[in-house]
């Protein structure tokens, strides 16, 4: 039997913890609006929303937002929380109809790597992230594997390395179980010095 409430999210400036009961999950359905606009790429100004699967910000990375606007993004967590943290500059704000609903995690949505980017960039001698922004409810697993051996297991769609001249050819993936099904994208890097 599925369990679902539909809440409507308060205005918030900072950071928001949302909390469904425990056996369900956080989904969460926004838009992002900017009020004012810096010319350039998203999230050259450092304005941005972040997304994790926990109860504050040590919890694993879901995602984080920018640009001037973006069309609707669905995210879910792994269990009954999820925290959401505006950066210091914020000048976003969730639309009037934006909302959280949670779910018994008997009702499942299909696990999908549709958009990770199969060449990723990065900096010589520099911290960088590998991005594999899983979808699916609840959050699933994310695989990480460089040289086929893994390097880290988690919920987290981000993975921070630091590539030096030796492992410039290393061979990154990520990969998720979708119900006993076994879904990995390879990933080329792209190293910039």
């Amino acid at each position: 039997m599925e369990a679902s409430c539909q809440k409507d999210i308060p205005y918030f400036r900072t950071t928001q913890l949302l909390q469904v009961e425990k056996g369900q999950y956080v989904e969460i359905r926004f838009r992002i609006y900017k009020s004012s606009f810096v010319p350039g790429a998203p999230c050259a100004d450092e304005e941005y929303l972040e997304i994790r699967d926990g109860f504050n910000q040590s919890a694993n990375l879901l995602g984080v937002f920018c640009g001037r606007s973006t069309p609707y993004f669905t995210l879910r967590s792994s269990g009954h929380n999820m925290w959401l943290r505006f950066s210091p500059q914020h000048r976003y704000w969730f639309e009037r109809d934006s909302s959280f609903e949670g779910k018994a995690r008997n009702k499942t949505v299909p696990t999908s790597l549709k958009e990770v980017a199969k060449t990723q960039f990065v900096l010589l001698n520099h911290s960088s992230s590998l991005w594999c922004p899983a979808e699916g409810g609840p959050a699933p697993r994310i695989v990480w594997r460089g040289n086929g051996a893994v390097v880290q297991n988690s919920t987290s769609v981000r993975l921070r390395i630091n590539v030096i001249e030796q492992e410039r050819n290393k061979k990154y993936s990520c990969e998720v179980d979708d119900h006993g099904q076994l879904k990995r994208i390879s990933i080329s890097l792209d190293v910039e010095r």
